[in-house]
């Protein structure tokens, strides 16, 4: 789907994606970080490697070892057609509706 209004990520990155399809808040917690790192990072759509994502967290000075396995489960859905899919929130923000 096109869409006329192109969203980055910080169009996500300030609401936490509860009731996701992960149903756990590891995950959840790690996709909000993701999009976190990308807003501050140039705040454009684009590959996350896990390296980056480490580093960026160690900034952060909350880095555990335990996020590359919720990491590995949740970075594919961290793209702009597909960001939409995670929680029912997602999908209003990627839809252009109001929370």
């Amino acid at each position: 789907m096109i869409k006329e209004k192109q969203l980055k990520p910080s169009d996500f990155s300030e609401t936490f994606p509860f009731d996701s399809i992960f149903q756990k808040s590891e995950p959840e917690t790690i996709i909000k970080n993701c999009l976190i790192i990308l807003k501050r990072t140039g705040d454009i759509w684009r590959d996350l490697s896990w390296e980056e994502y480490e580093t960026e967290r160690r900034k952060d000075g909350n880095f555990s070892y335990a996020e590359k396995a919720y990491f590995s489960e949740i970075i594919d859905y961290i793209h702009p057609e597909r960001i939409g899919i995670i929680s029912p929130k997602y999908k209003r923000i990627w839809k252009g509706e109001n929370l």
